[in-house]
């Protein structure tokens, strides 16, 4: 059995890296496959198959996993080429290797962690994406419907991710068993690679929506549109938690359209208006005195670079919390992370697989700001906050037009 776990090992690999290989492993637990019995009956199967028993097929999935994590790297690929994906056959015959090599590196930055296993969040997390790995692998290449069905499932299953990572991040800082800095270092590794894996799933769920297909990146992306939806789901936010909400200008410098992803715009600008939104409410108290000092949010930019800046009078930020506001574990807020349900955690990205529809804390989680910027710099851009501690508070957001951008992903 020994000498037969590495072959079947061996052929997995070669599926994945598209040497010729006798006849692909297939991982499905069919009834012929896997029986309760560990004797052999050669009779009675496939020509090909071999019978083992559901713990072993478990011990040798598990075994795959590690081989994957371990000896196998993602694909780098630019936006650009994911914005060329749109042949769904092509797509799902590459996302079917590479996404198991994606979800198996994620569980094994979850087993680094010491201890992880006395975490119920980081035990949560393992086993999602461990079945994740499990459900991907069991599937043929000729199904497209059930990999479209899985996929969906699968982002449904992992649409609380956030919570579950930033509480179980928590838990293990004040068990003290990370430094900040280090929990800063993981929550950092694991949510920017959620992010290419997040596009690559969702690129192929958006080319083959039966109604309408389309690209998850927009390709005349209108930033105008994208931060006034944005504005109105945080002022209706805000109002939903104080009671009112402050106003707010955009202005408009020149019509700009840029290719992008719309879905990741509006959650960076989601997070920067809702953080205004909280100083202002919190500074003058009313609404009356708020209204001498609307948000005001200016949009401007041309074929490469596109500038969107959100200014407001809400007192900016303490010098003594500069250092710490890029931090996933440092808020001004209460904390909000222990406080409601998973369905109702943090906000994300939303696309037509979103299944959250509860009410949000305005803040609380700490982890607005650095995942704002891990998206914007992912996607080419970056952002920064200028301020004068007594009156004003700027978030300068910059996104470059990926036209000619070069860069690939492979998280």
């Amino acid at each position: 059995m020994k000498r037969l776990a590495c072959r079947c090992t061996r052929w997995c690999h070669q599926v994945y890296v598209g040497l010729p290989a006798l006849r692909p492993f297939s991982c499905v637990p069919s009834a012929s496959a896997v029986r309760t019995s560990h004797s052999f009956t050669p009779g009675s199967i496939l020509p090909g198959t071999v019978e083992v028993s559901k713990q072993r097929f478990e011990e040798l999935l598990e075994s795959e996993m590690v081989h994957f994590a371990r000896a196998l790297r993602p694909h780098p690929m630019t936006l650009q080429q994911i914005l060329h994906l749109t042949d769904p056959t092509a797509l799902r015959t590459f996302l079917l290797e590479e996404l198991p090599i994606r979800y198996a590196r994620r569980v094994q930055l979850v087993e680094s962690l010491p201890n992880w296993k006395s975490y119920p969040s980081m035990r949560m997390i393992r086993s999602l994406y461990a079945d994740a790995f499990r459900r991907l692998r069991a599937l043929t290449q000729d199904d497209k419907d059930s990999f479209r069905s899985t996929l969906q499932d699968i982002k449904r299953r992992n649409a609380n991710m956030l919570f579950h990572v930033v509480k179980g991040a928590r838990a293990v800082r004040t068990n003290k068993s990370f430094t900040d800095e280090q929990v800063n270092r993981f929550l950092d590794e694991f949510l920017t690679a959620r992010i290419g894996t997040d596009i690559l799933s969702s690129q192929y769920l958006s080319i083959t929506r039966p109604d309408s297909p389309t690209s998850i990146i927009n390709p005349e992306c209108d930033p105008v549109a994208v931060v006034r939806a944005a504005a109105n789901d945080a002022a209706t936010l805000c109002r939903h938690h104080y009671g009112w909400s402050p106003p707010i200008d955009i202005v408009d410098v020149g019509q700009v359209r840029f290719p992008f992803i719309s879905q990741y715009l509006n959650y960076i600008m989601f997070e920067l208006l809702k953080n205004s939104l909280r100083a202002v409410v919190e500074r003058y108290g009313s609404r009356q005195v708020a209204e001498a000092y609307p948000i005001r949010v200016v949009i401007c930019g041309d074929d490469d670079t596109v500038v969107l800046r959100v200014s407001d009078c809400g007192g900016g930020i303490p010098l003594d919390d500069m250092d710490q506001v890029w931090s996933y574990m440092f808020t001004t807020a209460r904390p909000a992370c222990e406080e409601v349900a998973a369905a109702n955690a943090c906000s994300e990205p939303e696309d037509e697989d979103s299944d959250d529809d509860g009410v949000a804390p305005l803040a609380g989680f700490g982890c607005g700001l650095p995942l704002s910027r891990n998206y914007a710099c992912y996607v080419g851009g970056w952002l920064e906050l200028k301020f004068n501690s007594r009156v004003w508070h700027r978030r300068v957001l910059v996104l470059e037009s990926f036209r000619e951008w070069p860069r690939g992903f492979e998280n």
